[in-house]
C-alpha cells in the first residue's frame, strides 16, 4: 500500500523525541509538531512498510494544551508550544512508556516530573554555528541555519555576548564556524571558544575576539582552537554546584542548566544514602559533577571518564577546592572497571545520550555496588540498561524525571536501584 503525500490524522500519542502519534490504515504516522487530541494535516517526509514521519502543515483541531510559541520555527525548541504543565506530563508519560516497552518495567515507580525553576533562560552554555556572516543553530535533521538574534532559553548575559558577536561579524570581521558560549551563573560572566574553517583565517579569528572582547565587558576570554589552541583572555570559568567552584574550559561537559543541577546533585545524593566510610564508584563522571560534591560523604570517589580534559578540569577542581579523596581516571569505562577490584558500596552512573557500554554493566554487576543511581538523558537506553541490571539482582525502587531541558523533548531521570 502506497503511502500518501499528505494526509489527515488524529493524534493520540506522544513519542519519545517529541513527536504526535497516529495512526493511518492501521501503520503509525509520527506527526512533527503535533500533539495528543489533536486533528492535523500531515505533509510526509519519510515512508516505511510500517511507519511513516511527517510534519504537521495545518492545524485542523486544537489541543487545549497548545499555545503560541516565542519564536515560530526555532528547531532547537521544538516544545515551546506546548504549555509548560503539559510538557512535564509528556515527559513523564515517555519515560513510563519506554520503561515499559523497551525495559519490562511495567509498573515503575516513576515520580511526576520535577518543574525547572525557569522554564526560560536557564541555558548557562550554547553551541552555535557560522554560515555566511550568519550566526544561528542547525535546523532540524539538516545543515541550514536558523539565526536566531536573541535565544529565549539562554541566561541574559549569554544573549548579550553574542548581541555583541554579531555586531563585530557585521562590521566586517569573519564569522567563525563554530562559537561555544559559557556562563558563570554564579559569577556572571561568560567564557568563549571560536573554531574557524581553515588555518589560514585563524589570525582573523583573533582580531575578531579582540574586537568582541571590547564591545562585550563580560567576555573574560576567548579560545581559539586549534593546534595549539590559543586563549586571549581566561581560558576556563569558575562555577558553583554543591558548594564546589568548578574550573570549567569552554567545551568541558557540564549541566546546562544550573539551578535543576542542583536538583538533581539533591536527588543522587538522598538515593546513594552515603553514611562516610563507603567507596563511590562516579562512571561517566566527566569533570567531576557528582564526584567531587559527594567526596565529603564518602571514603573514597573513583571517578572514570574518557575525555581527557573534562578529567583535568576534575583534577584541577579537586585540587583548588582541597579535596584528596576523589580518584580521576582517564579510560573508556567498561575497560576501565575491569581493572578494578576490591569493595565498592555505591556507584553513580551518569552516561551519554547512548547509555552505558553492556560490558560497563557486566563489569559492574561483578563489582555488585549496594546502591546504584544511574542518572539518564535519554529513557530508550536507560530502560535497555535497567532491563540488564534488573536481571542482574537489582531492584528499582525510584525513579525521578527533572526538567533540565524545558522548551524541548530532552528528558533527563534519576533512577535508584539496590541490590535485591
Amino acid at each position: 500500500m502506497d503511502w500518501p503525500a499528505t494526509l489527515d490524522l488524529m493524534l493520540d500519542g506522544i513519542a519519545q523525541g517529541g513527536e504526535g502519534v497516529g495512526r493511518w490504515q492501521e501503520r503509525v504516522v509520527f506527526a512533527r509538531g503535533g500533539l495528543p487530541g489533536e486533528r492535523v494535516h500531515v505533509r510526509l517526509r519519510e515512508r516505511r512498510d510500517a511507519y511513516a514521519r511527517g510534519d504537521v502543515i495545518e492545524l485542523l483541531e486544537a489541543s487545549p494544551d497548545r499555545i503560541e510559541p516565542r519564536l515560530p520555527g526555532a528547531d532547537h525548541m521544538p516544545w515551546q508550544h506546548i504549555a509548560y504543565p503539559a510538557q512535564l506530563r509528556f515527559k513523564r508519560q515517555i519515560l513510563a512508556e519506554q520503561l515499559a516497552k523497551i525495559g519490562g518495567l511495567t509498573e515503575a515507580p516513576v515520580a511526576e516530573t520535577l518543574a525547572a525553576a525557569r522554564p526560560w533562560g536557564y541555558r548557562n552554555s550554547a553551541r552555535l554555528h557560522g554560515v555566511g556572516g550568519r550566526i544561528g543553530y542547525y535546523a532540524a535533521d539538516s545543515h541550514d541555519l536558523q539565526e536566531i538574534e536573541s535565544d529565549p532559553l539562554l541566561l541574559p548575559v549569554l544573549n548579550d555576548a553574542l548581541a555583541a558577536l554579531r555586531t563585530v561579524v557585521r562590521a566586517g570581521s569573519p564569522v567563525p564556524a563554530e562559537v561555544i558560549l559559557r556562563a558563570s551563573e554564579a559569577y556572571g560572566y561568560v567564557l568563549a571558544a571560536l573554531r574557524s574553517t581553515d588555518a589560514e583565517s585563524s589570525g582573523d579569528l583573533s582580531q575578531l575576539a579582540m574586537r568582541w572582547r571590547m564591545r562585550c565587558p563580560a567576555l573574560a576570554g576567548v579560545t581559539l582552537t586549534g593546534q595549539p589552541p590559543a586563549a586571549l583572555g581566561a581560558d576556563h570559568l569558575i562555577e558553583e554546584l554543591g558548594g564546589i567552584a568548578f574550573h570549567l574550559r569552554p567545551a568541558t561537559f557540564f549541566q546546562v542548566n544550573s539551578a535543576a543541577a542542583e536538583a538533581l546533585l539533591a536527588f543522587v545524593r538522598a538515593g546513594l544514602e552515603l553514611c562516610g566510610g563507603e567507596r563511590l564508584l562516579d562512571l561517566y563522571c566527566g569533570a567531576g559533577a557528582f564526584a567531587l560534591p559527594l567526596a565529603a560523604t564518602a571514603a573514597e570517589v573513583v571517578g572514570i571518564e574518557e575525555y581527557a580534559g573534562a578529567i583535568e578540569d576534575g583534577r584541577t577542581t579537586a585540587e583548588t577546592n582541597g579535596i584528596a579523596n576523589v580518584r580521576f581516571e582517564l579510560g573508556r569505562v567498561e575497560q576501565a572497571l575491569a581493572q578494578l577490584d576490591g569493595a565498592f558500596e555505591a556507584a553513580v552512573l551518569d552516561p551519554p545520550r547512548r547509555g552505558c557500554h553492556p560490558q560497563a554493566l557486566n563489569q559492574l554487576l561483578r563489582l555488585a555496588p549496594a546502591r546504584i543511581v544511574y542518572i539518564s538523558c535519554q529513557p530508550a537506553t536507560l530502560a535497555r540498561d535497567l532491563k540488564l541490571l534488573v536481571a542482574g539482582d537489582y531492584r528499582v525502587v525510584s525513579i525521578q524525571p527533572v526538567d533540565l531541558f524545558p522548551q524541548t523533548a530532552h528528558i533527563e531521570s534519576v533512577c535508584v536501584l539496590i541490590r535485591a
